[in-house]
């Protein structure tokens, strides 16, 4: 019997008939239909990912407040964000390897040598180890985290990258202005732009860290640790010196808007532009602040007041509230 026959028997007689078969019109619009629903489920799909990946950014940043807390209860001190950075002299390291510990990473900084740079071969081993908890998975790059492109002549290559660099306030980065903001010139009275050189030059950095050895201590937050921002997302492949162990960048500002999509990839002649907090998350990034809270600040706050008065730990500025 063919394929597609079906054989009837009708008063003792025997008949071929052929089994009804979709037309091609029919078929397409099966197809079409599915069609139709893959693409009205793939973005509740996508969505669904992405808060989940949202989720977890969040309790990274949760866990490095909570480690910071915890650093500070031990020592009576903030860690210093970075110590020497350019001079050739051993760095002391960075706050990302100082909080290891309380991240239940100890072996990891068992493996640091304090008394040489991190760009020396002896703290290899250490910088190129994987801390889960300073990668944010939105980023399409989080599944490498070390990086191979990092601004060797102070920075260690290759090693770990960051995504979330603690925050300095608004301070120029390296005698560069502080192109966003309407008075690009850095001066104590510059709500925008307020220190200048990463805070290093007289030791002014107006955050909750600077690029230098501060002892920053939470009581010196005046402006009160919910109201300041500790540390925020950013975008490492964005920026040629970013890293968790990075002497230029383990940190950054806040005079550069949120979300400048501007890439500094490859280069380093445009850092103040292209180093500031961002991320792959739709609408905004997220920041955990002094008191350990993580908040979502949206692409819109406002610029150059509201953003900057929340990085300054004690600029006692007036009309300052949390971005919900």
């Amino acid at each position: 019997m063919a394929r597609g026959q079906r054989l009837h028997i009708a008063g003792g007689a025997a008949t071929w008939g052929h089994r009804p078969a979709f037309t091609l019109v029919e078929l397409l619009v099966v197809i079409a239909i599915i069609g139709l629903l893959v693409a009205m489920l793939l973005p509740a799909v996508q969505a669904a990912r992405e808060a989940a990946r949202r989720s977890q950014c969040t309790n990274h940043l949760k866990q490095i407040g909570l480690a910071m807390h915890q650093y500070h209860g031990a020592h009576s001190v903030l860690p210093f964000a970075t110590g020497d950075c350019c001079g050739g002299k051993p760095q002391a390291g960075t706050w990302a390897a100082f909080i290891l510990p309380y991240l239940e990473h100890q072996p990891t900084y068992q493996l640091f040598d304090f008394r040489y740079h991190m760009k020396d071969p002896r703290n290899a081993q250490a910088v190129q180890s994987v801390i889960p908890e300073y990668v944010c998975p939105s980023d399409p790059k989080s599944s490498q985290p070390i990086f191979t492109d990092r601004f060797w002549p102070h920075d260690p290559n290759p090693a770990m990258a960051l995504w979330y660099p603690v925050c300095m306030g608004p301070t120029e980065m390296g005698r560069s202005g502080c192109p966003f903001c309407p008075d690009p010139r850095p001066s104590p009275n510059n709500i925008c732009c307020q220190s200048s050189n990463f805070g290093s030059d007289r030791n002014d950095s107006v955050g909750m860290f600077g690029r230098h050895v501060t002892a920053i201590k939470l009581e010196d937050v005046k402006d009160g640790t919910s109201h300041t921002i500790m540390a925020g997302e950013t975008i490492p492949s964005h920026c040629a010196f970013m890293g968790a162990y990075a002497p230029n960048f383990p940190l950054t500002a806040t005079n550069i808007p949120i979300n400048v999509m501007e890439s500094g990839a490859g280069t380093w002649s445009n850092w103040n532009r292209t180093c500031g907090y961002k991320s792959y998350h739709p609408g905004g990034a997220n920041f955990v602040m002094g008191d350990g809270s993580v908040h979502f600040f949206p692409e819109t706050i406002d610029f150059p007041y509201l953003f900057n008065a929340l990085g300054t730990r004690a600029g006692r500025e007036r009309n300052v509230h949390v971005p919900e």
